[in-house]
C-alpha cells in the first residue's frame, strides 16, 4: 500500500492548481491575457522546480506574479 503524503497530492495537483491561479490572476488584472498568465505562472514554476515540497509552490508563485504585475514600468525584478 502506497501512503500519500500532504505533499504528494499537492505534487500530482501542481498543473492544476497553477491552472487556477492563471485564472485567478485573469480575473484580478483585466489586461492580462490568458498566453501571458501563462507565461508569467511558468516563468515563476520554473523558479521552484527543484523545490522538495511543492504544497507552497502555488501561493509563491500567484505571490510573485502579482508583485510582478504591480511593479512600476522600468522596474525589473531581480
Amino acid at each position: 500500500m502506497t501512503t500519500q503524503t500532504l505533499d504528494t497530492i499537492a505534487s500530482e495537483q501542481l498543473d492544476l492548481q497553477l491552472d487556477i491561479v492563471e485564472d485567478r490572476l485573469r480575473q484580478d488584472y483585466a489586461d492580462l491575457d490568458r498566453p501571458s498568465a501563462h507565461a508569467l505562472v511558468e516563468r515563476e514554476r520554473t523558479r521552484f522546480a527543484a523545490a522538495r515540497i511543492h504544497a507552497f509552490v502555488p501561493i509563491l508563485v500567484e505571490r510573485a506574479v502579482r508583485e510582478s504585475l504591480e511593479e512600476p514600468p522600468g522596474r525589473h525584478r531581480r
